[in-house]
Order: structure tokens, then sequence, then C-alpha cells
């Protein structure tokens, strides 16, 4: 694994470490750590559901723009930045969610590839002994040469231990006994084993049901998409709406290639994440719903602009200026200029004749 994913690592790796402690259940610790990352990330959708709203709020404006400058994309750009700034409203507020989850999910995948050192932490002396054996007796063990790399060499020490654990005297008897312990079992899965596209072609002979774990992230991560393109449906169209919709495509895609290509758990961090984030997003909509709160916003606009409009109106009765003619307002003013020159200068008021107004 590269050096930013193992430094993702360490911080993960220690909340795995206490949610294992506190439940001796691999899947049970993943349920927590998914739950704690998503409530870590409440702000940011919060934030993200709030950016909608203002979309939906300033959208009848936004439209005017696209109509007004529909032959100028260069000016309709530099209205639009305007408006958004205006407004307080960030077009990429939508991304930060997914930027956090990334180095949690490529941290969870090194806590994952190394669970004797976040979760039962073996010292790294200890895994180096058990690597060795490992490595000596790959045909013993049954192991092919692509899984004896640092990357997956301490799945691969677990299912010996758990196959053969006489062979790992060396490692203490503390080392062969935790890793006994260690649950990473669901539903009769083994979740140190990576799903690989060939398992569907061993459904009727070799049949392993690891394989719908992948199947899993993706249908749960098309479920979260399409809840969240159905909130988003009122405030987003054009070109912003076919780019969400291709990303509703591509993320279930993208979800269930990853669960592909390493160890289960992450399959299994991916769909509670994918659940979880979807009852998220419906309450979110629920707080906030955009349409709602975008009428609600036009309402209030137009309420304050009729109180403007007879608060102008009040003014002009008020006017004591009202009903004057221009010779008379001027009148007015020079004398109002003569008054204050008289007193600053302590001079002698002259009344304002109609041949000053010539």
């Amino acid at each position: 694994m590269s050096f930013i994913t193992s430094l993702l690592g360490v911080p993960l790796g220690w909340i795995m470490y206490a949610f294992y402690f506190l439940t001796n259940n691999y899947v049970f610790a993943l349920l927590l750590f998914t739950i704690v990352t998503r409530a870590i990330m409440i702000p940011t959708s919060v934030k993200q559901q709030k950016s909608t709203v203002k979309m939906a709020i300033i959208k009848p404006e936004l439209d005017e723009l696209q109509k007004k400058y529909a032959n100028n994309k260069e000016k309709l750009n530099e209205e639009m930045m305007k408006l958004y700034s205006r407004e307080g409203y960030s077009p990429t507020a939508g991304c930060l969610p997914l930027l956090i989850q990334f180095p949690i999910l490529f941290g969870l995948i090194d806590v994952i590839y190394k669970p004797m050192t976040h979760i039962l932490r073996i010292s790294s002396e200890t895994i180096a002994i058990g690597s060795e054996i490992v490595k000596n007796n790959a045909a013993l063990f049954n192991l092919d040469a692509a899984n004896q790399t640092d990357t997956y060499i301490q799945l691969q020490i677990i299912r010996a231990v758990r196959e053969m654990p006489d062979k790992f005297v060396a490692m203490g008897q503390d080392a062969v006994s935790a890793i006994q312990g260690l649950n990473m079992n669901f539903l009769g899965m083994d979740l140190t084993q990576t799903p690989a596209l060939k398992m569907f072609t061993q459904i009727f002979s070799d049949f392993n049901p690891i394989i719908f774990i992948p199947i899993a992230a993706g249908v749960t991560s098309l479920i979260m998409s399409l809840v969240t393109m159905r909130n988003s449906a009122t405030t987003v169209d054009g070109s912003a709406g076919a780019s969400m919709k291709g990303m509703m495509y591509m993320m279930p895609l993208f979800s269930a290639w990853i669960a592909l290509r390493v160890p289960a758990g992450v399959g299994i961090y991916w769909s509670f994440s994918s659940i979880i984030g979807t009852v998220q997003a419906i309450v979110m909509h629920k707080i906030y719903n955009p349409k709602e709160l975008a009428e609600k916003a036009k309402a209030e606009a137009a309420e304050r602009r009729e109180q403007e409009r007879l608060a102008r109106i009040e003014a002009k009765k008020n006017d004591p200026n009202r009903g004057l003619s221009q010779k008379e307002l001027n009148r007015r003013k020079l004398a109002e200029a003569r008054k204050r020159d008289a007193e600053k200068y302590g001079e002698e008021y002259v009344e304002v004749t109609d041949k000053d107004l010539v």
C-alpha cells in the first residue's frame, strides 16, 4: 500500500480497534465505523443540502440570465459568477462529501488489508515471522505469488493460521490465539477473501456467496444515487442535470468495481455507507426541502417588495415638498442654503426673490 494510504490507516485503525474490542465482531465493528464516519460528514452534508436549497432559490434568476445571454457565453458566465457571489452559492459544494469520503475509504482499505496491525495490534516483528513462514510454504498453503505481496500478506497469514496453526509456533502462542479468535466471517462468507469476476462463471460449479458483496455495493450505491437525484430533481436541469445523471450511473459501477478488487470487508463498508447515506439523504430532504424553502423564500421576497412599495407611498404622502412646483422647490433649496451660510459666517439672512431664481 502507498505511504498516504498507510498514513490514513493509522487513525482509522484505532477506531476499528476500539469497535472490534467492544463488539468482538468484525462486521459489527465495520457498521459502527461506518456510522461514526457518516456522522463526521453530517456538517458537510448539511452544507450540501443548504447549497441545493440556495440553488432552488436563485434558479428563477439563473434561468433569466441564461435566456438573456443565450448567445454570449462569456457574459453569461460572468453574470452567473456575480449571482453566485452575491447569494453565497458554491457550485462545487456538492463535491465536498465525496472528497471527504475517499480519504476515509483509502484509509479503511489499509485497515482491512492489515487486520493484524490495526485490529489485533500484533508487532511488526511477529508479523514478519509469519510472513516468512507463509512465503516459504506457499505451495503447502495453496497460495499463488500474487497474494504473497506486502499488501495481501496479513490476510494470507490469517488464512494459513486458521488451517495449520501448528506451522506458526515461531510467532508465539499469543499471536496465534489472537489470529484464531479474529472473527472475519459474515453470513458464511470469509471477508479476508477478494471477490473476482471469475466467480460469476463458477456459480454452478464452485459457488462462493462472497460475489454478492460487490453486487450489494453497486445496488445500494444506485439506490442512494436515485434518492439523491429525486431530491434534487426540482433544482437541477440542463448540463448540471445531465452531469448528475451521469454520476448517478457511474458511482454504482465504481462501487462494484472497487469491491471486486479489494477484500470483501471494503464492499461491506461501502454497502453500509450507501444505506446510511440514503437514510441521511431522506432525513436531510425532510428538514431542508429545496422546493418548500424556495417557495417560502419567494413568498418572503414578494412580501418584502410589497412592504417597500407601501413604505415609498407613505413617504411620498408625508413629504413636506409634496405638491410644490419646481420653482417653489428651487426657492426652498436656495433659502436653506442661504440660512446655513448666514449661520456659518454670521451674516444677515436675505429672503429669496423671484429674481434669484432666474
